[in-house]
């Protein structure tokens, strides 16, 4: 799939979008890498797993599911490095419990608009753990779709139209129930493979990844939030993420973090029933990364 999408990248988009889209400069991967959403968590770095506690928690640590027990709906778009054809939405919600279970499921898109997309859906649940108070876990099902529409118009006798793969992340979160958690998460238990082109002799790995932070609340107003995660499936290749916000009024809220070595930032505002959020990732020699996430709740 890697060789002849760079081909067709080429023809139609040049290879600067098939870059930005994969997330990799010397090499084109279906990994789903931009798939961890939200603009309150890229704001913060993308420090979240041990913060979760809305209906991102779906992506970035299940099990912090339990954090909430409100019906929610957040809707994100993103708008990546200035290139109009590239799309990248994401959907979630949290959903009405079922006994002492907490459920979630999401949505996220990413891709160049009608060549190629790459499709995430995920279905949480999460528990407390009865013989600690604060402990709980989560389990998130994932279904990858990959398709690549724009192979058709050049009838390429290879392409498969399409494929798809299944997985599961697996988190746990300890909140104090004062001013610090805690939480863990590997992501992809089950590294499937993905390819477009039955030729493709080595389909690409959605990797397997791991996560593990925390966060301390100072004052009911600043929080700070730190983790470590691995890269490219690397276990030992790992890179620290960290962001922090703070509170007004309980109704806005400034962040700011530092992802991979870029800085992000974003502000929010809520209300009794709603929460607007926006975050910017600044990158000199991509582009900058736009994202507004609008939740209702009740």
């Amino acid at each position: 799939m890697t060789r002849a999408y760079l081909r067709t990248a080429r023809l139609w988009a040049g290879l600067a979008l098939a870059t930005v889209v994969m997330g990799a400069a010397g090499e084109a991967r279906a990994d789903f890498r931009h798939q961890r959403m939200g603009a309150r968590p890229k704001a913060m770095g993308s420090a979240f797993v041990s913060l979760a506690d809305d209906a991102n928690a779906v992506y970035w640590n299940p099990a912090g599911l339990t954090r909430s027990d409100r019906l929610s709906l957040m809707m994100t778009r993103a708008w990546l490095y200035g290139v109009s054809d590239l799309r990248n939405d994401y959907l979630a919600a949290e959903l009405p419990t079922l006994g002492a279970y907490h459920l979630g499921v999401s949505w996220v898109r990413v891709g160049i608009q009608d060549l190629y997309s790459e499709d995430t859906i995920n279905l949480a649940v999460a528990r407390e753990m009865p013989f600690l108070e604060g402990l709980s876990v989560g389990l998130t099902g994932k279904m990858f779709l990959l398709s690549a529409p724009g192979y058709e118009r050049y009838n390429d006798p290879n392409y498969n139209g399409g494929d798809h793969g299944f997985s599961a992340d697996v988190g746990v979160l300890y909140d104090s129930g004062e001013a610090w958690t805690l939480g863990a998460a590997v992501y992809n238990l089950h590294q499937t493979k993905l390819q477009l082109l039955d030729n493709t002799s080595d389909p690409d790995p959605v990797f397997t990844e791991w996560a593990a932070g925390g966060s301390w609340l100072f004052r009911e107003t600043l929080l700070v939030t730190a983790d470590v995660r691995n890269r490219d499936g690397q276990t030992t290749n790992v890179i620290v993420h960290g962001g922090a916000e703070i509170w007004f009024f309980n109704a806005l809220v400034l962040r700011t973090g530092l992802d991979r070595g870029l800085v992000t930032m974003g502000a929010g505002l809520q209300d009794k029933h709603w929460e607007a959020d926006f975050s910017v990732e600044t990158d000199r020699k991509l582009g900058n990364v736009y994202m507004l996430s609008f939740t209702v709740r009740n």
